[in-house]
């Protein structure tokens, strides 16, 4: 029976990047569809989607960083 597993840090590489990579596409569609303010001095909605967005999809960066050094580290801990 061969072993299926992946190696370690490769979930998180894959989760982290699918969500650094969508997160702001994610926040500039809701921002998109909750629409603009037209009152002067509120947050615009687009603006505020897609700033948090932003602080998610860097956060998956992170994930996915964390994740590479971690694929990293067992395999240069095998040799």
């Amino acid at each position: 029976m061969t072993d299926t597993s992946l190696p370690p840090g490769i979930p998180a590489v894959i989760i982290g990047g699918a969500v650094a990579l969508f997160a702001p596409l994610t926040g500039f569609l809701g921002g998109t569809i909750v629409g603009s303010s037209d009152t002067v001095g509120e947050l615009d909605p687009l603006f505020l989607w897609l700033f948090v967005g932003m602080i998610i999809g860097g956060i998956g960066g992170v994930v996915a960083i964390m994740g590479a050094l971690r694929w990293n580290r067992a395999n240069h801990g095998s040799r």
